[in-house]
């Protein structure tokens, strides 16, 4: 039995479309060569199903291991990157652009 190398495969999924072209730029940029499916279904949310709508992200086979290593560097990264403001030290989420307690942007 032959494995078909360059079969896609299904390395991530999420509900947020953006998301899915942020793991899509990271892995090009690996030089992985990338396919998207269920993008189209976006704009039916609240028709149909939430579960149903995610978009998925593709790889070939043969690049699989190498996504999900990149996947997994940027999942570690991006829960980590909580920073502490100059001006009051309180620390902050990712999320926030500037201090949520004294307003200083970051930097």
């Amino acid at each position: 039995m032959t494995d078909n190398l360059w079969q896609w495969c299904e390395v991530f999924n999420s509900d947020n479309v953006i998301e899915a072209h942020l793991i899509k730029g990271l892995l090009e940029q690996a030089n992985i060569d990338v396919l998207l499916k269920g993008e189209a279904l976006q704009g039916a949310l609240g028709e149909i199903p939430l579960d149903q709508a995610k978009v998925s992200v593709w790889v070939y086979k043969i690049k699989l291991r190498q996504a999900q290593e990149l996947l997994v560097n940027y999942q570690q990264q991006e829960k980590s990157t909580e920073w502490q403001c100059p001006e009051c030290d309180e620390f902050n989420g990712p999320a926030f652009q500037a201090c949520w307690q004294c307003g200083k942007d970051y930097e």
